[in-house]
């Protein structure tokens, strides 16, 4: 393929780049819907506690904490909906 006379390849990088940039612009039509109350927080502290709790030990297993069970051994409260790379990623961080 032959490129046109004057053409440089980072100007294309830069153009990409600011269309990449401008869906953000597009897309974010409802701001409130983020700030609202109660389901950030929640959300973002299970989301850290998971991350947290991720470890060999526990065989990787997505638990939010660990409560006595009734015969008196720690049960896991699970709660996994989502594949573990995303946890792992937040885990790295």
């Amino acid at each position: 393929m032959k490129l046109p006379p004057g053409f440089r390849p980072e100007r294309l990088t830069l153009l990409l780049l600011l269309l990449a940039l401008s869906t953000l612009f597009l897309c974010s039509v409802d701001e409130g819907y983020f700030y609202r109350p109660g389901n950030i927080d929640w959300t973002s502290s299970k989301d850290l506690a998971i991350a947290e709790n991720l470890s060999p030990d526990h065989g990787f297993r997505l638990f939010v904490g660990l409560r006595p069970g009734s015969d008196g051994a720690l049960a896991y409260e699970m709660y996994s909906r989502f594949p573990v790379g995303g946890y792992a990623l937040i885990k790295l961080a």
